[in-house]
């Protein structure tokens, strides 16, 4: 058996993908334990709900630095004194620059099939409007590393649904969501279970032992 993995959720808003996570770790399916959360934002519903589930709790403001680097570091500090061994950005909108421990333990999930769909502006109901008005036939989400780039990291977990001709864009964050909450699990378990190593750019995923 795996030691416990602990992880350092970054939330911005409602923090459904956050809660997720917690029911997965309740439940047994996911062998790990939330250290801490951390907010962009103070006012915020996920903030309110990591609090009362007893999590240590942040809320860290970009605007209160003068740079991304500045922003980053302030996150890196809370993230290391709380014992955190995995970054996981789970609906965080403002730019994280993973360093240190955490330059190649730093995962960000995305709700589009990258690299479609992804980049600057592309966030939320952003991309599934954009693959409604392309008649998308297919869709999914993509758990990748973070590194200085939007979206650009090493891709971990895919995952893919049909999209109908009828479906509207809300049917699509539906079905997407749905896969978001198995994908996120599965990337965090190949960390808890130390099957995953990055080469040359890419993911390379040991099969379970």
């Amino acid at each position: 058996m795996n030691a416990t993995l602990r992880l350092g959720v970054l939330i911005s808003g409602g923090g459904t993908t956050f809660l997720n996570l917690h029911e997965h770790i309740q439940s047994g399916r996911l062998n790990a334990e939330i250290a801490c959360v951390v907010s962009s934002r103070r006012k915020v519903a996920g903030v309110t709900r990591a609090r009362d589930l007893g999590y240590p709790t942040f809320a860290v403001a970009r605007s209160k630095y003068e740079d991304d680097a500045g922003f980053s570091a302030a996150i890196t500090k809370i993230l290391s004194d709380h014992g955190a061994e995995l970054a996981v950005l789970a609906g965080f909108l403002k730019i994280y620059l993973p360093s240190g421990p955490f330059a190649q333990r730093c995962i960000n999930i995305h709700p589009a099939l990258i690299p479609a769909f992804c980049g600057k502006g592309f966030y939320g109901n952003r991309v599934h409007q954009a693959v409604w008005e392309r008649s998308c036939k297919i869709s999914g989400c993509t758990v990748h590393l973070v590194n200085e780039h939007y979206d650009e990291g090493p891709i971990i977990v895919q995952k893919s649904c049909t999209i109908h001709d009828q479906d509207s864009p809300e049917d699509i964050r539906r079905k997407v969501f749905e896969l978001e909450c198995e994908a996120l699990p599965e990337a965090i378990t190949l960390f808890a279970e130390d099957r995953i190593r990055f080469e040359a750019g890419r993911s390379i995923i040991s099969p379970r032992s």
